[in-house]
């Protein structure tokens, strides 16, 4: 449905590892580059070290694809952590079309065989192991064992172990010290910065056969960017979730509030410990015959938390507290629930009538909160501590008080900040001075 809606040749977020969508940001170009040295110049070893989703199984196949003409390759992923040595050759045997013998000496032999004519066809043999982390270190020296095959011009296999940053440790182990020796080369995957991630997405939805006007806003790369901290598995959910919310709104360009929505939705924003939560994983399905998607799951957010403090009230009530501080109650209800507001679409109109009432009432009087970034400190943790979330309503309010921040994703040790309020001050040594609007201007 998004492909025959936004005009794409196909998925350009898919889920899979294809080589066609391999961004060339520096750290990617680099990465491939590192691997096909130590092909090249055949050192025996080499190792891919990322975090999760960075793109690692990617750019193993593009290696491969490059590789094809003089190698013979051979992929083994998600290897069973419980695997022992002698597996680990059956497996190597069956991708070479061989059926593995009995017995290790048996295997040795097959192995020694298959070797000397891939030699003779002028190949040389690439085992490539993906999550690597996770075998144990035996089948680890195994490995290393099978790279002895070699002659006095160079070694007759060539070995890539791709895992994620726990493979650094295991390879630091004192018992694997004769295998560390042997890496010649270590390539690792950094997290794309802001302006890469935008390219990153445009890069796929070229690829994808997308060719008209831009289809994600300024804002929605931005909110994209932060959220997903660069990391490309991270902004492929993001950017399908908001494509799908985007055609079930009839829409034709992503928007910072469809992010945000989705965002929500997976549950990407960290969540303060007083709000009712649920383990959501990813975005529910939304029919596109409805007039307005996600509206059950915002329904149901406001309706649990107006349920507990409903029981609250009730109790301080019977307690005679209410006649004590109803203003104090009245006014600490919202924060110490965390509620999203509905759109007015969703209310009933007299709800909707009587919200948009007290906003504008209220408005006049809040007052303003001026703060002092901190070092290391983003505006989306600065919103998260002194507003409880980040979603585009806020940042919306925070530029409208901060015409010169311009680009919140560069704020700077020190700086002035005006948070809207009212707030409740963090129990840290903050440096948090309240004023009022006539005050600051």
């Amino acid at each position: 449905m998004l492909s025959q809606y936004f005009g794409f040749n196909e998925d350009p977020f898919g889920a899979t590892p294809d080589s066609r969508y391999l961004y060339p940001s520096h750290t990617h170009r680099e990465g491939l580059a590192s691997l096909k040295y130590g092909f090249s110049s055949n050192r025996g070893f080499t190792a891919m070290i990322a975090d999760p989703g960075m793109g690692k199984t990617t750019l193993l196949f593009r290696l491969l694809e490059d590789i094809r003409e003089t190698s013979r390759s051979i992929f083994l992923f998600d290897v069973d952590p419980e695997c022992e040595p002698r597996e680990l050759v059956a497996f190597i045997l069956r991708d070479m079309g061989i059926s593995p013998g009995n017995s290790s000496s048996e295997m040795h032999t097959q192995f020694s065989d298959a070797l000397a004519n891939e030699t003779r066809a002028g190949r040389r043999l690439v085992i490539v192991i993906d999550e690597a982390q996770n075998l144990s270190d035996a089948v680890l020296e195994r490995v290393r064992l099978l790279t002895n095959f070699e002659t006095s011009r160079g070694k007759l296999v060539h070995v890539v172990l791709s895992g994620q940053t726990q493979l650094c440790d295991k390879l630091a182990q004192p018992s694997l010290v004769q295998l560390r020796q042997r890496i010649s080369t270590i390539c690792r995957l950094d997290p794309l910065s802001t302006e890469d991630t935008a390219a990153y997405i445009d890069y796929r939805l070229k690829r994808a056969g997308y060719n008209s006007g831009p289809l994600f806003t300024d804002e929605a790369l931005t909110m994209i960017a932060e959220t997903s901290h660069g990391i490309p598995r991270t902004i492929n959910n993001l950017c399908f979730n908001s494509l799908s919310l985007c055609r079930a709104l009839n829409d034709k360009r992503v928007s910072g509030r469809m992010v945000g929505e989705v965002i929500d939705d997976l549950q990407l924003i960290p969540q303060r410990a007083d709000r009712v939560s649920f383990d959501v994983g990813v975005a529910v399905e939304r029919p596109h015959e409805s007039g307005q998607p996600g509206q059950a799951s915002r329904l149901l957010k406001l309706w649990v938390p107006a349920t507990v403090l409903l029981l609250v009230l009730s109790v301080l009530c019977v307690l005679g507290f209410t006649e004590l501080w109803p203003n104090q109650l009245t006014g600490a209800s919202d924060r110490s629930m965390n509620l999203k507001p509905l759109p007015a679409s969703v209310l009933p109109p007299s709800l909707a009538d009587a919200g948009e009432s007290r906003t504008t009432e209220s408005a006049p009087n809040s007052s303003t909160f001026e703060i002092t970034v901190e070092p290391g400190q983003r505006l989306r943790d600065i919103s998260v501590k002194y507003l409880g979330t980040f979603d585009p309503r806020h940042l919306s309010r925070i530029r409208a008080l901060n015409p010169k921040l311009t680009n919140p994703n560069h704020i700077e040790s020190g700086q002035k900040i005006r948070l809207p309020g009212p707030l409740t001050a963090p129990m840290t040594g903050d440096t948090m001075t309240p004023t009022n609007e006539a005050k600051l201007r």
